[in-house]
């Protein structure tokens, strides 16, 4: 490039340090174009060359430029929107298979014999208005079974001053429906066991329930025994003989049992339908699940991408690991506190989120349509995900309608899904590079090469060759200027004028004929 360096007497001078670099780049430029491993773009360059032969290499690299960035945008296209692949996993022999949460919700959670035991507690029926005690025995009930489904009933309660404000959460433990009094007769895998101990008291956006084997059910309450220790997550194995449960309820026909099966993870969320509604006219339910899961090797992805959360992802509030429905409810929590500044009574305690009194119950329900708007959380499935399908229901027998309800896999599951990486970043770098190098003989060091080029190399001779530069910027503002001839006659069919010094002169310079931006 240059000389070697100069010493310093021999740096500087008057020329300005901008022009000298705007020198340093033409040279620089011209030497890039004499010695780049690019493919053609060496003979683009090369005064010597005739135009026409110039010209047909700057088209196939013009062509080529213009395939690779067609290509390269597709297969971007293609990483950001299918980078994963979902398949079947059929080794069942080794998997740990989860029991799913039974969660049974009474279309009627309160027992009217509690409920009047409260009235009588507060007031003395026999000397008190009828009117008020109405109202009041309506308010407990509505405030006890309170869901996002029955809110309504909560506005025509708003003109009572005299009615209870707060606790809900207390007021509701005192009328709900105990364990012992709605179920009986319980099995787990074919070997009896204590229904209390087994299905435990839970709030959901659907009311008071009772679930078996989830992992969000309430942790003290006021009748809690003793003894009491919350049990473990259940599995079934494939020696196991029953892979069922089976419970049985007092008065079904005239309160039936909403019956969800979902994973231990999930919250009951009120967008999600029950299987069942038992009524006793069905004595099996029979389901199976289609769990999906994902390697580790789509953690290299984004969410967007692999359109699902990995459990330890994003943290939230309500869960100390991220699923969909606990994503929903936070979100629901998190809009509800700023319409409201306050959230359903009906949700776990946490630091900053204040139950509702009635007033804000009320508000709630002006605002419930925001409040549910799905549309308006930005949740997306987790990358470990099980859903129950009921595939089957099997009619009870006329002679045994008292017969419990059974709930069980219609088989072992034998088939899971397995979403994992079809194109990662080494594959995207390795197709980047391909097709590069197909069409334009390019790689990473070429793109540093051109860096190198035009900022180190640059800016070096500026400071040690300052002299050089000076000289080649003399020889440049000597240098002839091309003639462009912006005719459009072909060469060959015009008539060379040799009869004057200017048109001798210009043929010359056609023969040699540069592009300015070459100089």
């Amino acid at each position: 490039m240059f000389d070697g360096l100069k010493s310093a007497d021999d740096r500087g001078g008057d020329v300005p340090k901008t022009k000298l670099l705007k020198t340093s780049m033409r040279h620089q430029f011209n030497e890039f174009f004499d010695h780049s491993t690019l493919h053609g773009i060496r003979y683009i360059a090369q005064n010597d060359r005739p135009l026409h032969e110039r010209f047909m290499w700057f088209s196939f690299l013009s062509v080529g430029i213009v395939i690779t960035s067609i290509i390269i945008i597709s297969l971007w296209e293609k990483f950001q929107t299918s980078p994963t692949i979902t398949g079947l996993d059929t080794d069942f022999h080794n998997w740990d298979v989860q029991f799913p949460a039974i969660t049974i919700c009474p279309l009627q959670s309160t027992s009217d014999e509690k409920v009047w035991e409260y009235v009588s507690s507060v007031y003395d029926v026999a000397n008190t208005d009828n009117e008020r005690v109405e109202i009041f025995y309506k308010y407990i009930n509505a405030i006890a079974s309170f869901s996002y489904s029955n809110i309504e009933q909560i506005k025509t309660f708003s003109d009572y001053d005299w009615l209870p404000k707060d606790n809900f959460k207390d007021l509701a433990y005192k009328v709900v429906y105990h364990c012992e009094d709605l179920m009986f007769d319980c099995t787990f895998k074919g070997e009896p066991y204590n229904c209390c101990s087994g299905f435990e008291p839970i709030f959901t956006e659907y009311g008071f329930c009772y679930s078996f084997n989830s992992r969000h059910v309430v942790l003290d309450w006021p009748w809690k025994p003793e003894n009491y220790s919350k049990s473990g997550t259940e599995y079934v194995y494939e020696t196991d003989n029953k892979l069922s449960i089976t419970f049985n309820t007092h008065n079904t026909t005239k309160n039936p049992l909403n019956i969800f099966i979902h994973s231990t993870d999930d919250i009951l969320v009120i967008d999600t339908l029950p299987q069942h509604l038992w009524t006793r006219r069905i004595a099996r339910i029979l389901f199976d699940s289609k769990q999906t899961y994902t390697t580790e090797g789509a953690r290299q992805l984004s969410i967007k991408q692999r359109k699902c959360v990995f459990p330890d992802e994003i943290p939230l509030l309500t869960d100390h690991i991220y699923t969909f429905s606990a994503c929903m409810i936070q979100c629901r929590m998190d809009t509800s506190r700023a319409l409201c500044g306050c959230v359903s009574w009906f949700y776990k305690t946490i630091d900053g989120y204040k139950y509702c009194d009635l007033k804000g119950l009320v508000c709630i329900s002006k605002h419930l349509d925001k409040i549910l708007n799905g549309l308006a959380c930005p949740c997306k499935l987790g990358c470990m995900n099980t859903v129950y399908e009921v595939e089957k229901l099997q009619d009870a027998q006329a002679d045994i309608i008292d017969k419990p309800l059974e709930i069980t896999f219609v088989s072992w599951p034998m088939v899971r899904y397995r979403r994992e990486v079809l194109f990662g970043w080494v594959d995207l770098l390795v197709a980047f590079g391909g097709i590069a190098g197909l069409f334009l003989g390019f790689s990473l060091l070429s793109g540093v090469e051109i860096l190198y080029y035009f900022t180190m190399r640059a800016f070096c001779m500026v400071a040690y060759n300052p002299k050089a530069l000076e000289e080649l910027s003399k020889d440049y503002e000597n240098q002839d200027k091309p003639v462009i001839d912006l005719g459009l006659k072909p060469l060959w069919t015009r008539t060379e004028n040799k009869g004057t010094d200017v048109t001798r002169k210009n043929d010359k310079k056609k023969e040699a004929f540069v592009l300015p931006f070459l100089h």
